[in-house]
């Protein structure tokens, strides 16, 4: 017989994991609170995911399983968790990754003491190869910002996260009541991928009561062919464009704009642009706007690029510059100010493959920066078949240049002002020595 109630709903949307399903739903099923509705959305995988989830069911009267005749994406299979779901708060796990054993226990009595609509934790990962190890790591797994221990709204709590560069809408990092999102009708985009970033945040937003625990709760699985790893597509560039899009007019609509808004708006315009310079050369990018609203956003989105951008984009690169940077298979960017994550985002936009950032002072520095580690510069190993920039404005060049020739590593100095790049005259002289031994 299946429960009627439950203290926490569990919301898990199923595809091509069946090596990793088993590990999820064990640990959901071992929590320290047994009162959990599991509801697990296969969403028509085509492995053996299917039967693991009906074997455990039939094992266990907690969960419930929805197959799915054909895929309809994350944000569907979540929304249809969401009208299922009758616990008291709800939580959406992803099927390769798993929690804690007292994640619903401690979360939901602090939410229950303090009548919260949502609660914000931290994450830890889980790597699959060590070569993923090496050159990516998932946004603020562990956030090192200051926060009120207190309950703050919704808004003021985005705004913490946004001053702190802290933010994520990885829903399996958020812990929501129920009643909460039915009542403010939070729903996940279809039909799209990043469908997380609106249903975070409207949520966030619209939350009267919130806060942040500074605790790792949820275990991240970085594993190869993951969304989060896969290169970067046409659909992603539809999603960040379609989520634009949404959280523009739900705050026009609810009045809600400002800081918080502002700020998370034009991130998702700076990744669409990001995305639509890297991808424009290679592939048609209005084949995935079919439908309306889907194609006057395009349109719309295609006039600004040509109004505010003109011809060739704020984010080209000397192709000269380009070429040289691209003969190497991992890069590795100097600095962690502003002018080094633009360098890292701009390369990226040409599918450069970031390495991580180099500092001098790593004591003084962050542990990582836009996910990816922080290097001390003196005792960095750089491979054979890897490259340093270093932006054109970055004090001290010489000393930096000295200890990288010294160490015969390759490196470049050139600039990072848009609308392109130039090479400088004293670089790359270093790799070219090593390239011809």
């Amino acid at each position: 017989m299946k429960p009627t109630s439950a203290k926490v709903t569990v919301i898990i949307p199923v595809y091509q994991t069946e090596r990793y399903l088993a590990d999820c739903l064990d640990s959901v099923l071992n929590q320290s609170l047994q009162d959990v509705e599991i509801i697990c959305v296969d969403d028509a995988s085509p492995d053996r995911c299917g039967e693991i989830l009906d074997e455990y069911a039939a094992k266990d009267a907690r969960i419930q399983v929805v197959h799915l005749s054909e895929n309809h994406g994350q944000g569907f299979a979540r929304n249809l968790g969401i009208e299922r779901a009758r616990g008291k708060y709800l939580y959406f796990l992803d099927s390769d990754d798993f929690i804690d054993s007292e994640t619903f226990e401690e979360l939901s009595k602090q939410a229950d003491r303090d009548n919260l609509d949502v609660i914000f934790f931290d994450s830890k990962e889980k790597y699959e190869t060590e070569e993923l190890k090496e050159i990516y790591v998932p946004p603020f797994s562990f956030r090192v910002g200051k926060y009120r221990d207190e309950v703050v709204t919704g808004s003021e709590l985005l705004k913490e996260f946004l001053l702190q560069d802290e933010w994520t809408c990885y829903p399996q990092r958020i812990f929501w009541r129920r009643e909460f999102l039915l009542e403010n009708e939070a729903r996940y985009l279809e039909g799209c991928l990043h469908e997380d970033e609106f249903f975070a945040f409207s949520g966030i937003l619209t939350a009267k009561r919130a806060r942040y625990v500074r605790k790792q709760y949820f275990t991240l699985r970085i594993r190869p062919n993951s969304a989060m790893t896969s290169p970067k597509s046409p659909k992603n560039f539809y999603g960040y464009l379609m989520n634009f899009y949404y959280m523009s007019e739900f705050v026009a609509k609810r009045g809600l704009d400002g800081y918080s808004a502002d700020v998370c708006i034009a991130i998702m315009l700076n990744s669409a642009m990001t995305l639509y310079e890297t991808l424009k050369d290679r592939f048609n990018l209005e084949e995935q706007f079919v439908k309306e609203p889907d194609k006057t956003v395009y349109r719309h989105f295609m006039g600004y690029v040509r109004v505010e951008y003109g011809k060739y984009g704020v984010y080209s690169i000397d192709p000269e510059v380009l070429a040289e940077i691209q003969k190497y298979r991992i890069v590795y960017v100097y600095g962690v100010d502003q002018l080094a994550q633009e360098t890292c985002e701009r390369l990226e936009r040409y599918n450069v493959l970031i390495g991580g950032f180099l500092t001098n002072d790593q004591g003084a520095a962050p542990s990582t920066v836009m996910g990816r580690n922080v290097l001390e510069l003196d005792s960095v190993t750089i491979p054979n078949d890897g490259l340093v920039v270093v932006e054109s404005r970055v004090a001290g060049w010489e000393e930096i240049h000295e200890t990288l020739a010294n160490r015969n590593i390759c490196h470049m100095k050139f600039e990072a002002r848009a609308p392109s790049w130039t090479k400088n005259n004293s670089g790359p002289s270093s790799c070219k020595s090593r390239k011809s031994e």
